[in-house]
């Protein structure tokens, strides 16, 4: 997989000074955590996602530049669905399997969210080696008491894979938002995540959730920013995984608006409201989100792109630590560089700029975001 493969050779050498890597399952841990990009959920209960898998529909068209799709069995499923979720879920794992030609490299990377450990047994059992085809579990409403569970039972999946699962445990309880809890229990959950760190591809946060704790939900025109309340929690879950030094990767929380015409990424409120939230997503140190609908895809995963000028101040950064610890001017002349302080940031970039890419000078990652959005766009009609 590679982010942007919608565009040829040519065009990423127009737009992109350094393209994006290519990157698959098997890819080092931080790095893949951070490639994971937009995660788009998918209903357990859909019929055939698997057929549309293998026939590339998950990778082209409306779904162009998909990396990563969760299959949800939680909150998008109703309880009186869930056996036939359930059933589904496995009869699809099952047929990915049994196609020779669905290796890790094809993608996207599938992800199952589960309801709780006892359901993930459950499947394990059924799905014996078809779990194989998944790269990692979600943890929903991951708390002190249920992740200790939560990760046996990941241990007993993995061994029916024949492969190492991750973990993508989810902080979005009362636990985890209230003020008078969520210190300790943060310091708690990052105690024993941090000890299963190797197996903890991102912690990723739920929005929705929050929110429903104190009755609100944000209109299309607001970012999740404007709510200060959860707001204030979210930085909280950045203060406690968000540290350089422990190398976790913190996912955005989702938007849940979209725009139901067929316009340019940015022609409506939804997409524009979207674009800025991602910006601030990723000046506080998330990276990737979780998306509700296709057209999210493209505006989380060029929010990422690197531009020439900070890829040149990190990798200026980078090669004078070794020799030099003092104040670089940057070479815009624009700035004033610093190696100690700036070196855990110069490293996160030059890790975000191998995964997304480094564009070409006068150029910005929206006029990327418009480009594939004017091709499909054309496509379409």
């Amino acid at each position: 997989m590679r982010h942007f493969d919608v565009l040829t050779d040519s065009e990423l050498k127009a737009f992109f000074k350094y393209s994006p890597a290519e990157f698959n399952r098997d890819t080092e841990r931080e790095t893949l955590g951070l490639a994971l990009g937009a995660a788009l959920y998918t209903p357990g209960s859909r019929p055939e996602f698997g057929d549309k898998i293998l026939s590339g529909q998950y990778r082209r068209g409306a779904f162009s530049g998909l990396a990563t799709l969760i299959i949800c069995l939680e909150d998008a499923v109703a309880d009186s669905e869930l056996p036939k979720a359930e059933a589904n879920v496995i009869e699809q794992l099952k047929l990915l399997e049994k196609a020779a030609f669905f290796q890790a490299e094809a993608g996207p990377a599938l992800f199952l969210r589960v309801r709780n450990a006892t359901q993930l047994d459950k499947l394990t059992a059924e799905a014996g080696t078809a779990f194989g085809v998944l790269t990692g579990i979600v943890f929903p409403k991951g708390s002190v008491e249920n992740l200790p569970g939560f990760f046996a039972a990941l241990d007993r999946a993995s061994e029916a894979a024949g492969r190492k699962l991750y973990a993508l445990p989810l902080l979005e309880t009362k636990e985890v938002l209230y003020s008078e809890l969520r210190e300790q229990n943060l310091q708690e959950i990052h105690r024993i995540l941090l000890a299963e760190k190797d197996r903890v591809l991102t912690v990723r946060v739920g929005a929705t959730d929050f929110s429903s704790l104190y009755g609100l939900r944000r209109p299309a025109e607001r970012t999740i920013y404007e709510v200060h309340v959860i707001r204030d929690g979210l930085t909280a879950i950045l203060n406690q995984f968000g540290r350089a030094e422990d190398g976790f990767v913190v996912s955005g929380p989702v938007y849940e608006h979209f725009s139901s015409g067929q316009g340019r990424p940015m022609s409506s409120k939804p997409e524009q409201v979207l674009w800025q939230e991602v910006q601030v997503d990723v000046l506080n140190g998330f990276k990737g989100k979780t998306c509700i609908h296709p057209s999210q895809i493209s505006i989380v995963n060029a929010g990422h792109i690197v531009s020439l000028e900070t890829y040149e101040d990190a990798s200026l950064i980078m090669s004078e630590s070794f020799k030099y610890n003092g104040i670089l001017q940057s070479p815009k002349r624009n700035k004033m560089n610093e190696v100690k302080p700036h070196l855990s940031w110069a490293r996160k970039v030059m890790a975000q700029a191998e995964v997304y890419g480094v564009l070409n000078e006068n150029y910005k990652p929206i006029d990327v975001l418009n480009y594939i959005g004017s091709n499909r766009l054309s496509n379409q009609l």
